[in-house]
């Protein structure tokens, strides 16, 4: 039997299993019932076993047919599934999109684009909202969440939207005051701008790492604060590169050590990922929005 016709038989005998009746499983598919007898018949010849036990008042699965009627329901649930998969490609965009990312990232990454998505996509109504904390999609009724950072076990999808560097940044004016750092040590005799707890940077390079404390006058929960406060001369900060590309370009800020790979202990800043919920069927909408905002990164 060739592959399509065997997948039609096979979609004929899980029907006479599921009815238990050739009668009935003719009368679901619109087919006759000499017709649902052959396709049996066919495919009992191909496997080269008996699938069905049949008398005159009843019909049952043989050990080998209950094997195989399981295997093929598989089969036959993966190729819907398949379909599903790509459904959303199919469909036009559009509806009310719902989107959550931390205040920051939404100001840098979502808001410079908020026109160019809509002229492409014009169907699409756009909810943005801004929260630092852990949001529960379902009960909150989310579409998809803009996330940062080392991600725990979740049953949402996680898209890596791009890694992140973490840049050791300053203003001109704060260095030539303050003097221009060197080495890692030197860091210790300059003021910083400090993410909550987090004040133990840590320097790896060729596997030996160097752990450096460092003190400052600001200490924040919020980026925004945190980037505010290097613009303001204040002092030293350690922010991810995307967060503040339009500063390091413009040269209102400095890479302080670029060739330095930096990192804060205990505060996994790795990767920006995009979350939706674990549906079968990503509408299209979504969809539209992940490709478009990964072609910015």
């Amino acid at each position: 039997m060739q592959n399509n016709q065997l997948l039609g038989a096979m979609q004929v005998f899980i029907s006479v299993a599921d009815s238990g009746s050739f009668s009935e499983s003719a009368r679901r598919m619109g087919l006759s019932q000499p017709s649902i007898s052959r396709q049996i018949t066919k495919l009992e010849s191909h496997l080269g076993v008996r699938l069905l036990q049949r008398t005159t008042r009843s019909l049952s699965l043989t050990e080998a047919g209950q094997i195989y009627y399981e295997k093929a329901r598989r089969i036959q649930q993966d190729v819907f599934e398949a379909g599903q998969s790509i459904s959303g490609f199919k469909d036009t965009p559009s509806g009310l999109l719902r989107i959550s990312a931390p205040h920051t990232w939404a100001e840098n990454i979502i808001t410079p684009y908020i026109g160019e998505f809509l002229v492409q996509y014009p169907l699409i109504k756009l909810d943005i909202e801004s929260n630092d904390t852990f949001q529960d999609m379902i009960e909150d009724r989310l579409d998809l969440v803009i996330r940062v950072g080392r991600l725990k076990d979740s049953s949402h999808i996680a898209i890596p939207l791009s890694k992140l560097r973490m840049v050791l940044c300053a203003t001109p004016a704060y260095l030539k005051v303050h003097g221009h750092p060197k080495t890692p040590s030197d860091l210790q005799n300059h003021n910083f701008i400090i993410y909550e707890k987090f004040n133990q940077l840590i320097f790896s390079n060729d596997n030996n790492d160097q752990q450096i404390t460092v003190s400052g006058n600001v200490k924040t929960h919020i980026a925004a604060i945190m980037l505010s406060a290097a613009c303001q001369h204040i002092g030293m900060t350690l922010l991810p590169d995307l967060l503040i590309d339009q500063q390091l370009t413009s040269g209102e800020l400095i890479d302080v050590m670029p060739n330095e790979n930096i990192s804060v202990k205990n505060l996994p800043v790795e990767h920006i990922y995009a979350l939706y919920s674990n549906r079968k069927h990503l509408p299209a909408k979504v969809r539209a929005f992940l490709d478009f905002i990964r072609t910015k990164f």
